[in-house]
């Protein structure tokens, strides 16, 4: 009887695992032919390649292309990126273009109104008619390379494709632009910014907000707009970005004079969400008109970090102000803005949205103001957004430019016609040269700074155009034999003079600050040395608030206290001080900020480390230590005392690595039926990590989410220029996008550690390194073949 039971229990999960084994096997069959060889010879003919190219695969998967054509070594890219990354591809090219929701039915609509509201792919269709000759070529070859892989694999390109049972659709060259134009505005706060400036204006009143904000008052008169109070919170429906999360970008050169070989060195991690697989696709293309090695970004052609034979370069995004918001007036019907005193007529779009499983499209109305596409459309609040990303040609431009570039200047200047993002190029050459030059063109505005959201009735606060690339900062061959960019405030910590200074929402000094410290110490740089200094801990701000609060952990007997003065300020994953001083610091910022949050209906606490930082520095007024929640007047003292003796309360076995974890998540897990269950496989962690918000190795968290790592490094890259078979990038997880690849995560480990794979560039480096090869040549019977020239 028993064994009957125990057989009528297992026998249907029994069943249920085989048929799960055995799908999971039929699929990993299925799609193996589109997976890049590792450990073989191949070749292939294929429709549409416009000549012979080799690729050699090193031991990390990363290819090495040569052709005697450039239009095919454009197609090889299209080609490697869609074998590798095309369902991050087609993801990202949906969510730009608001189509996801016919791949994911009705659950991804409201994303999909969000891409229509902003124009994201009609500024990508706009951008398309303006690229040159040159560019179209470039456009079109890489196109092609998409399309062939899509025609010979269908949905087998990808599991993830063949999984959703919607064959994938043709690569066209607006959707590489819409990708780059996604990634623009992940790398823009400002709308968010604004807005919830708007909220604790109307709602803390002028002058407890101004306090907040640190403004002077010559400064609260010129940015503070005209305007009636904002009060509502952003709407699930609304494309309003939030404020900025205070993620960037290391990036620095060190002159030769500091370096331990006589050669400029390079140093670039680019600071990204976090996402599986990651944001860069390492490749070396190598052709008639360039030779380019580096980081690229799936879905569109070329190289964005990267070295060429003459020079190398990296970039941190320069927080320029790329943003505003200008409150409209309205007739009654909704149709009409007032423009000095004039009514105009708004221009609407209608937009259809395929919904996956729903036979009839949903219809979205995009409106359009004078300044830009409305964003919030609420009885007494209706909000146009202007952005530069709107405005002038691709950066696919600047980036063909930076391929072909020999000197720092000349892959400054490639940047010259682009209006948008903002910048902060760093690049160094085998000349011995190294400069920082912001890139990209500040707004030109009729009034204030952008800090809140402007009057868009008046058309003297309106844009007026964009400040030429000729007026930007720029700083070459240094005294102190170096640059650094960190996304920090290039103007208020002596990196360019304040008559460049331009509006920008910028992140902390600690990370500028530390790198500048560690390269003033030695003149024997090395690459090593460069990717030690990528992966410091050391937390500057740390230091600067145990400073302050010193005076009350001293008479403090407690275990917490004590553990907090003998700390060292370094943010390992093993350290019970860095966690305890987290939790310090997250207390502190409840215990000051929570009730003005609760008292005015704040959206979030006002809050944060920085703002903690300054009240202890009296740097805010001494009324935000008073709880408005409780009787009296709460002091300083005071409220110290009890968030230490909360931390003595807790028992101190946590370390930093406990609380603050990395995950990197596979994003089928939002797709129905088995989607779960695989993605828990080709998921990876979570792993303890260290660091934080602010020192140079950053490994970001959201208040939102106390502690859990949202935002990493997503690439390390560091060059001796010159030296370039030395050259390392490493990448988060791995090469491939593929679950089954071998380089799907086979650099955890070195990321992790701060280490970084070696990138090789000349042939015969390439040739030693080399694993696999793939040879792409031209159908015999395809009719274009012999008309495509280099």
């Amino acid at each position: 009887m028993n064994h009957r039971i125990w057989l009528v229990l297992v026998a249907p999960v029994a069943a249920v695992l085989l048929v799960l084994v055995l799908g999971l096997s039929f699929l990993r069959a299925r799609v193996a032919a589109s997976r890049l060889p590792e450990r073989a010879r191949t070749a292939e003919a294929l429709p549409g390649c416009p000549a012979v190219v080799d690729v050699l695969v090193d031991d990390r998967g990363y290819p090495h292309v040569y052709s005697d054509s450039d239009a095919a070594l454009w197609f090889a890219q299209g080609y490697l990126h869609a074998r590798e990354r095309f369902f991050q591809m087609d993801l990202a090219r949906r969510m730009a273009n608001g189509r996801l929701a016919e791949l994911l039915g009705e659950s991804a609509l409201t994303g999909d109104r969000k891409a229509r509201q902003l124009r994201l792919g009609a500024s990508a269709r706009r951008q398309t008619a303006l690229l040159t000759a040159d560019e179209r070529q470039v456009l079109d070859s890489y196109t092609a390379g998409v399309n062939a892989a899509i025609d010979r694999f269908g949905s087998a390109i990808a599991p993830e494709v063949w999984l959703l049972g919607l064959p994938p659709d043709r690569w066209l060259p607006e959707d590489s632009l819409a990708i780059g134009l996604l990634l623009q505005l992940e790398l823009s706060w400002a709308m968010g910014e604004e807005l919830q400036r708007a909220q604790q204006l109307a709602r803390l009143g002028r002058e407890r907000a101004v306090d907040l904000w640190g403004w002077t008052p010559a400064e609260a008169r010129a940015w503070i707009p005209p305007v009636a109070s904002l009060g509502h919170p952003v709407r699930d429906h609304e494309p309003i970005t939030p404020p900025m999360g205070g993620f960037g970008s290391n990036v620095w050169a060190v002159a030769p004079q500091r370096s331990a070989s006589g050669r400029p060195l390079l140093a670039n991690d680019p600071h990204l969400g976090l996402s599986m697989p990651g944001a860069f696709y390492a490749v070396h293309l190598e052709g008639p008109r360039m030779a380019v090695a580096g980081a690229s970004i799936p879905g569109t052609p070329g190289v964005v970090i990267g070295h060429t034979r003459g020079v190398a370069w990296g970039f941190a995004v320069a927080m320029l102000d790329d943003q505003d918001l200008f409150v409209l007036t309205l007739d009654d019907l909704g149709t009409h803005e007032l423009v000095d005193g004039r009514w105009q007529l708004m221009r609407t779009v209608t937009e259809n949205i395929a919904v996956r499983w729903q036979r009839d499209p949903v219809l979205v109305k995009v409106r359009l103001s004078v300044h830009g596409p409305l964003v919030r459309e609420q009885r007494d609040e209706t909000l146009a957004l202007a952005w530069t990303g709107l405005q002038g040609p691709s950066i696919v431009r600047a980036v063909l430019g930076m391929n072909r570039a020999q000197t720092a200047a000349e892959a400054a200047a490639a940047w010259a016609p682009v209006v948008g993002p903002a910048l902060s190029l760093v690049a160094a050459d085998t000349g011995g040269e190294i400069l920082h030059q912001v890139v990209g063109r500040a707004p030109l505005r009729g009034g204030g700074a952008g800090r809140l959201p402007s009057p868009g009735a008046d058309s003297s606060w309106a844009w007026r155009g964009f400040r030429p690339m000729s007026g930007n900062p720029r700083r070459a061959n240094p005294e102190e034999g170096f640059v650094v960019a960190a996304n920090h405030d290039l103007f208020t910590e002596g990196d360019f003079p304040a008559d460049r200074a331009f509006p920008g929402e910028f992140a902390p000094p600690w990370r500028a600050r530390r790198i500048r410290q560690v390269l003033g110490l030695r003149r024997d740089w090395t690459v090593g040395a460069c990717l030690a200094l990528q992966s410091d801990l050391s937390s500057g701000r740390a230091m600067a608030l145990l400073r302050q609060l010193r005076p009350g952990l001293e008479p403090t007997a407690g275990p917490a206290a004590h553990e907090l003065l003998s700390w060292d300020a370094r943010m390992e994953a093993g350290s019970v001080p860095a966690a305890l001083f987290s939790e310090l610091v997250s207390g502190l910022e409840r215990a000051v900020g929570d009730d003005e949050a609760e008292r005015f209906s704040l959206p979030a606490n006002p809050i944060g480390p920085e703002e903690v930082l300054r009240l202890l520095a009296g740097g805010l007024d001494d009324s935000w230590w008073d709880d408005l929640r409780r009787p009296g007047r709460q002091t300083r003292e005071e409220v110290l005392a009890e968030v230490i003796a909360d931390l003595d309360r807790e028992p101190l076995d946590r370390s930093w690595g406990e609380l603050h974890e990395v995950r990197f998540v596979h994003p089928l897990p939002s797709l129905p039926g088995v989607g779960r269950l695989l993605a828990n496989t080709w998921n990876r962690g979570p792993y303890p990590v260290g660091g934080d918000n602010v020192t140079v190795n950053a490994q970001y968290w959201s208040r939102r989410r106390p502690y859990l790592v949202s935002a990493i490094p997503a690439m390390r890259f560091v060059v001796e220029v010159g030296s370039w078979d030395e050259t390392r990038l490493g990448l988060p997880v791995g090469q491939s996008g593929r679950p089954w690849s071998g380089h799907y995560a086979d650099q955890v480990a070195d990321w992790l550690k701060g280490s970084a794979a070696t990138m090789p560039f000349s042939r015969a480096a390439v040739e030693r390194a080399t694993k696999a090869t793939l040879r792409l040549s031209p159908h015999r019977r395809d009719p274009r073949a012999p008309a495509v020239s280099g």
